[in-house]
């Protein structure tokens, strides 16, 4: 699990989040303890998650457009997504209090699968430029590391040429291989099921058989 959430946290940090690293190690590690304390779900997955880490991102790149914060200004940028965080919670707290967890049922799923679609493809715009290798590159040009998605779309094709090939190799090649391997399982464990279930088939047979005679 460590090894899963660790590199992931790192990356909702700093890639999405445009906060400090470390940051997302402190989310990880403190806020599965306190939901272990106060929480009543034990199947709720608690810690960094992609979409809170966008939104999260959102804000502290509003501030960094208004001029209120650095590109470099790590600490400023940290204290930004505290408040936002701060904020959320507080929200969610006052909603729990006051049973307003029905709303949940109020947004439709096509809304919600659309939300999530455009999540995907804002993080895969994102995810693009370290996978390329031209991230000191966007550092150099202005409006690209904490701009849109067309922005960083444009910057892809432009600087195509100028990827680091190694890098784009191990990245394009590890994803390669895990939807690989994520579309060669399921029909081994699909065959697994339908073996058991014969099995099982057989041995009630056979029971039946014992039991009639």
């Amino acid at each position: 699990m460590a090894s899963f959430y660790i590199p992931m946290s790192l990356s909702y940090a700093s890639n999405l989040g445009h906060i400090p690293p470390i940051n997302g190690l402190y989310s990880f590690v403190f806020n599965p303890l306190i939901y272990a304390l106060l929480g009543s779900c034990p199947q709720m997955v608690v810690g960094p998650e992609a979409a809170g880490s966008l939104l999260v991102g959102h804000v502290v790149r509003s501030s960094v457009d208004q001029g209120n914060s650095g590109d470099e200004d790590d600490a400023m940028n940290a204290a930004i997504a505290g408040v936002v965080t701060g904020m959320a919670g507080a929200v969610i707290f006052i909603a729990g209090l006051t049973r307003l967890g029905f709303l949940d049922s109020v947004l439709s799923r096509p809304f919600l699968r659309g939300f999530i679609s455009a999540i995907g493809f804002v993080i895969l715009v994102d995810q693009l430029i370290p996978e390329m290798g031209l991230t000191s590159r966007a550092g150099h040009v202005g409006g690209v590391s904490h701009g849109s998605s067309l922005d960083k779309i444009i910057f892809l094709v432009e600087n195509v040429r100028q990827a680091h090939r190694l890098t784009a190799v191990v990245a394009f090649g590890s994803f390669a291989i895990i939807m690989v391997c994520r579309y060669v399982r399921v029909p081994k464990i699909q065959a697994g099921r339908l073996v058991a279930d014969g099995d099982l088939g057989s041995s009630r047979n056979i029971s039946s058989l014992d039991t009639h005679r």
